[in-house]
């Protein structure tokens, strides 16, 4: 017999109704759940290759309606057909790569040649992309001219999450790059040229991987957050460390309760008997004058009794040795301090 929370879920998971709602209604809903994907771009043996989470585009699977609404809403185009079949949306996504930085003064004929050039003119209307910081401390420029986007709307500098603390200020450096980039060159080969908005974009995991150790080997990070203050990005980072703190907070003091349930109730007879009197309860530890009180010898014996006594009705028969004197890193028993 199913649960409610069985019937709950199922009933949560599907809207029946959806069909018969007014077709204007579907769209809005459609175009609603396009949201925006980093897409990773790099130049390998000539080639562009592309890098595109799996499974983040689930309206090409739900059904005909859904799919024709995503490519009529995002115009999403193939990129890739190798290893699998990969879409981009030049009007919602953001074309993640490397822009080459270079000396702002320098040799320029050993420059490598635009990188852009090999997107034109399948991403000209593309209006978001993101871009690797620079990490030096000296200024510099893109070796990709992004003037030749002339659709494009925002640039934002690429940044983990987690490590914006610490590298906010080469985030800010490169968003100054960019702008005087755009003042000073862009403007002077193109003088009608619209400025897009520039500033630093966070990339951070989301829902339940926001706090899992291991990601997988796809990148699943989403852009969690645009600033173009150095002042927002150190706030943010500080949330950042409240917020860990309060998830480390969860499971302070739940792995030595775990220990003592656990020899409560495998050995508290065993201990009761070595001791002498009940064990009292693990919610209230002992303070420093109660464990002051009780010789420290006598603990060490009351310890080594206790397991040699579970290890004998265990049938294990070896030899026993002495208690660790650094008693601080081992748990003690609780009815052995009284």
């Amino acid at each position: 017999m199913e649960s409610f929370m069985d019937v709950q879920q199922k009933t949560l998971s599907r809207f029946a109704p959806f069909s018969r709602l007014p077709v204007e209604i579907r769209n809005q809903i459609w175009m609603i759940s396009l949201g925006p994907r980093v897409v990773k771009w790099k130049r390998t043996d000539n080639q562009n290759t592309f890098e595109v989470p799996s499974k983040t585009l689930p309206l090409l699977s739900v059904n005909r309606e859904s799919r024709e609404a995503a490519f009529f809403y995002g115009e999403y185009q193939e990129v890739s057909a190798d290893p699998r079949t990969m879409y981009f949306s030049p009007l919602i996504d953001y074309l993640l790569f490397d822009p080459g930085w270079i000396d702002l003064v320098g040799n320029t004929s050993s420059i490598r040649p635009d990188p852009i050039d090999k997107l034109l003119p399948e991403f000209s209307n593309i209006r978001n992309i993101m871009v690797h910081p620079n990490y030096t401390e000296e200024r510099k420029k893109p070796t990709a001219l992004f003037e030749k986007l002339s659709s494009l709307q925002q640039i934002l500098v690429a940044a983990d999450e987690k490590m914006i603390g610490a590298q906010r200020k080469h985030m800010v450096a490169t968003v100054y790059d960019i702008d005087k980039y755009y003042v000073a060159m862009a403007r002077s080969r193109n003088p009608d040229i619209i400025k897009p908005y520039i500033a630093v974009g966070c990339l951070g995991w989301v829902g339940p991987e926001r706090h899992s150790m291991h990601h997988g080997s796809e990148d699943h990070r989403q852009l969690v957050a645009v600033f173009d203050k150095e002042d927002q990005l150190a706030e943010h980072a500080v949330l950042l460390r409240e917020e860990e703190w309060k998830f480390q907070e969860r499971f302070k003091h739940g792995r030595p309760r775990l220990v003592l349930n656990f020899r409560q109730q495998t050995g508290s007879s065993e201990h009761q008997s070595a001791c002498g009197r009940s064990e009292p309860s693990v919610s209230q530890p002992p303070s420093y004058s109660e464990l002051t009180n009780s010789p420290i010898s006598d603990l060490k014996e009351a310890e080594i009794n206790a397991r040699n006594k579970r290890k004998r009705v265990a049938g294990e028969s070896q030899t026993h040795l002495p208690a660790n004197p650094r008693i601080d890193e081992e748990l003690p028993e609780y009815a052995q301090i009284i």
